[in-house]
């Protein structure tokens, strides 16, 4: 990790929470400090930009269970949304308020970067994407 940092010219403890990020996903092993991409994390790291977002999305909502719970159940409704806070009230019942906002704005953000699903601040819903 201190050899990819350098070349970034970043700090370990920035790339952190991409390497925490990289190993639910697929795209990563870290054995010892020592990061190694999967087969699936270098054909994502070497795709392009629409290619790499069906990857994740494909990869997000098999790993990650969050991922996978928003995007089944806007899939389940008659018009493909509902409200931000259902998914507050399920994480809430094993997570702290803070801590449950903060995995579902994770699960919101990867879902809308595998545009699996949008979130409509306006209205405080989260929305199937609308070609999913």
């Amino acid at each position: 990790m201190a050899d990819v940092a350098d070349e970034l010219v970043l700090e370990v403890d920035d790339l952190l929470p991409l390497i925490d990020a990289l190993e639910p996903l697929g795209f990563a092993d870290v054995v010892d400090a020592q990061v190694v991409l999967t087969s699936r994390g270098v054909t994502f790291a070497g795709a392009d930009i629409q290619a790499s977002k069906r990857i994740f999305a494909a990869e997000a909502r098999a790993r990650v269970p969050l991922v996978g719970l928003i995007t089944n159940s806007l899939a389940r409704t008659d018009d493909g949304t509902l409200r931000r806070g259902f998914f507050l009230d399920v994480l809430r019942r094993h997570f702290s308020r803070e801590e449950a906002s903060a995995q579902l704005g994770i699960a919101i953000d990867w879902g809308r970067y595998g545009e699996l699903d949008e979130y409509d601040a306006d209205h405080d819903v989260i929305r199937l994407e609308s070609d999913t």
